[in-house]
């Protein structure tokens, strides 16, 4: 059984949780300039939908409905 924990809350994510989602990070530029390789470093975090709903609100713009499985 696979678990995952909210970055973001802490808490488990379940199954039920349709929208929840895996972000990656990894550095702009390199992935930018297309200079990525196998090996670099990058990380993965998990988030509820309701917590990324609530905290990943950028200054210009929110995530689109369709990354949670919702239509507008």
């Amino acid at each position: 059984m696979l678990d995952f924990q909210c970055w973001i809350c802490g808490e488990g994510i379940d199954r039920s949780d349709r929208g929840a989602l895996l972000v990656s990070v990894e550095g702009l530029w390199r992935w930018a300039e297309g200079r990525r390789g196998r090996d670099d470093p990058f990380q993965n975090i998990y988030l509820h939908s309701h917590c990324a709903k609530e905290r990943m609100a950028g200054a210009t713009m929110d995530l689109e409905p369709s990354v949670f499985g919702e239509e507008d």
